[in-house]
């Protein structure tokens, strides 16, 4: 059991993120000792029968007795309705708020159990058991849990930090190629963060890590889990340096909502778009070096990723949806680059600007 371990540090809510191959079955070992007795295990139905066996029984040798809860996969289960559906559920088996709570799957199935796992009996301890690129890369680390709204993506959530993220890197090899590629805009995401550290570009360092290279894979998960580490112990509760995570959301988010979580686009289809429009941004107010949002479709398209909308909706429905992102402040608010590639938080973007970008990008 190979194995790479990041530490989240937030003083009595540190955890580990263990990343490597064949960790599912080896849960009991990594969880060690706790005072849980029993543990509900949430997954979809697309993974549930992949790898709850595995996890399930790993958890009962721990010494925990074990239920599953699986929902339907896809964004339009993470609702109220279906956190209240869980919520009854977690009540009427007489769970306690010192059970598990245990989240197989993907991010909405993490940010679901999360958000549950917050609010029931005021808190519960959960588990991320993340099992594709995107929720192992990140949405899994950093403790925002949410539910979508129909005006806007997480606009109901907590911050609740889980005691450890388990990363099976051999669950990957299951994801379907649109699935996978979704997950590398956000490695492309840390990359354009953080470019020192990837001594390689980020296509070479992904050729044929898709179910081939596990080693290499587990290298490039733990460090895009290394750098969100860093800045979620840096600043838990996204009140300044962690909004530099949001890098290509604005638009991203947008995107989906505008659709209706209808599946036009994947969470990381949408960023990866909204990343080359924040490089349009960047370059139309001046802060961005030239060509960075050429530079971006560049990486992404090599990546499969699209850059631009399909069918893309009118400004006026995008421009309603950022109004509802969470970080704004005095207007729209995006995350930008700089000249020297850093990523800072602009307040404030004057709505003509951002409709001409808007039209570059689908041009």
């Amino acid at each position: 059991m190979g194995l790479e371990r990041t530490c989240v540090e937030l003083g009595p809510r540190s955890y580990s993120v263990f990343v490597g191959e064949g960790l599912l079955g080896g849960i009991d070992e990594l969880l060690g000792e706790g005072d849980w007795r029993r543990a509900l295990v949430v997954t979809d139905d697309n993974v549930g029968p992949l790898y709850a066996d595995t996890v399930t029984g790993s958890l009962r040798r721990a010494g925990l007795e074990v239920a599953l809860n699986s929902i339907e996969p896809g964004e339009n289960s993470k609702s109220m309705h279906e956190a209240l559906e869980l919520i009854e559920l977690l009540a009427t088996s007489g769970m306690t708020r010192v059970d598990l709570l245990v989240a197989l799957g993907g991010g909405v199935v993490g940010d679901l159990a999360g958000f549950v796992a917050s609010v029931y009996k005021r808190g519960m301890p959960f588990l991320q058991v993340p099992t594709t690129l995107m929720a192992q890369v990140d949405s899994s680390i950093g403790g925002k849990t949410g539910v979508n709204l129909d005006c806007g993506k997480n606009l109901v959530g907590t911050f609740h930090q889980p005691v450890a993220v388990i990363s099976d890197v051999e669950t990957l090899s299951t994801l379907s190629e649109r699935e996978y590629r979704s997950g590398m805009a956000e490695v492309a995401k840390y990359s354009f963060l953080r470019p020192e550290m990837w001594p390689t570009p980020l296509a070479e360092s992904a050729v044929s890590l898709k179910g081939v290279d596990k080693a290499q894979l587990a290298k490039v998960v733990n460090r895009c889990a290394a750098i969100k580490a860093e800045i979620v112990s840096g600043d838990e509760c996204d009140t300044g340096l962690r909004a530099v995570l949001n890098y290509g959301h604005t638009l991203g988010h947008a995107l989906e909502a505008a659709t209706g979580y209808d599946g036009t686009y994947t969470h990381g289809e949408a960023v990866s778009i909204g990343m080359v429009y924040a490089g349009i941004v960047s370059e139309e107010i001046g802060s961005g070096p030239p060509g960075v949002a050429d530079r971006h479709r560049e990486v992404l398209a090599s990546l499969g990723l699209p850059t631009t909308p399909r069918t893309p909706p009118g400004f006026d429905a995008v421009l309603d949806a950022m109004r509802h992102d969470k970080k704004n402040r005095d207007g729209i608010t995006m995350v930008l680059i700089d000249r020297d590639n850093n990523p800072f938080v602009r307040a404030g973007l004057e709505t003509g600007m951002l409709k001409c970008c808007y039209q570059r990008l689908v041009s």
